[in-house]
């Protein structure tokens, strides 16, 4: 018999949900608040000019990469357009002053070599690190918690990586300028430049330009409205519904499990699996009126730092 599965949320995880759903023999059904699907992954037409609010880059671009398997299995990678950018970003001050941060690292090193040339060795070890990351091939086969004894061992291959997280996860973007001389180089590696985000690892950092100076980190023409449009029609063939203008108030719960949803317009619908893809404060406190949640879960949500923190420590668990 067909096991049936509800999604909330038709945004990018929810459509990806969906299409797995379908390959892995589920019914499907997503129960999507908005007109359109794709969430805060989405953009809008004004005057002539397409507004694009989330897509400046999308890792696993590359052919090849370990996660561009899974763009080809939810039907994007097979008919989008990469444009590779140039630069990860540029920076301009007041002044005259303006920093480049070249996507690749052989054009990066050569750039802050000829600004600071006395703090050589600080940019050849940050140069090493972007080097020692495009060396290595990240595994995306499956979360750790699925893995088989095999799976383990062949994570030693991971070892190198382990110990880049280790000397570089603890290491905020913004402790790293204070290794620079440079004034330039100081300010570029401080909230001037990144702005309220000076505070994350360098290793973030590191893994992001590393993605770009390998060409796996590129821009899909046409944007956030033309990725999520090819996920909704690889789900759409694959035989899955999707319900428009469907906001979900309430998961229902019967002896301790989730069975159905109940949306504002109050009709109800049950099926074997109930999975939020919408957002975790309006899914636990909201849909699930804040039964389920302990002190540690809660704090998350009250306090902005345990949250920032949580994050951090999900992001880079090594």
């Amino acid at each position: 018999m067909e096991k049936s599965m509800i999604i909330i949320g038709g945004g990018l995880t929810g459509l990806a949900l969906g299409c797995y759903g379908r390959m892995n023999g589920y019914k499907t059904s997503i129960f999507e608040m908005h007109k359109i699907a794709g969430g805060v992954c989405t953009g809008w037409k004004r005057k002539g000019y397409t507004i694009d609010g989330a897509v400046n880059w999308v890792m696993g671009t590359k052919p090849g990469s370990s996660y561009h398997r899974f763009w080809e299995e939810v039907g994007a990678a097979q008919h989008w357009k990469i444009h590779n950018h140039d630069y990860f970003s540029h920076i301009e001050y007041e002044g005259g002053e303006s920093f480049s941060f070249y996507a690749g690292v052989d054009d990066l090193e050569k750039y802050m070599k000829g600004i600071a040339p006395e703090d050589t060795e600080v940019i050849e070890e940050f140069a090493g690190a972007i080097r020692s990351v495009m060396k290595m091939e990240l595994s995306a086969d499956k979360p750790p918690e699925l893995y088989s004894l095999l799976d383990k061992i062949k994570m030693v291959k991971m070892l190198p990586f382990g110990r880049l997280i280790k000397k570089w996860g603890t290491v905020s973007i913004e402790d790293f300028s204070r290794r620079f001389r440079n004034p330039l180089l100081r300010k570029v590696f401080t909230g001037e430049a990144f702005g309220d985000v000076s505070y994350l690892p360098m290793a973030l950092l590191i893994m992001m330009l590393a993605w770009f100076s390998q060409k796996d980190a590129g821009y899909i023409i046409g944007g956030a409205l033309e990725l999520v449009g090819y996920i909704q029609r690889r789900y759409a063939d694959l035989g899955g519904e999707i319900h428009f203008k469907s906001k979900v108030e309430k998961i229902l719960v019967e002896n301790g499990r989730a069975v159905g949803i109940r949306l504002v317009d109050g009709t109800e619908h049950r099926a074997d699996w109930i999975v939020s893809a919408a957002d975790g404060h309006t899914t636990i406190f909201d849909m699930l009126d804040g039964k389920y949640v302990d002190d540690t879960i809660r704090g998350y949500y009250q306090d902005t730092a345990a949250g920032s923190q949580l994050i951090h420590e999900d992001s880079f668990h090594s």
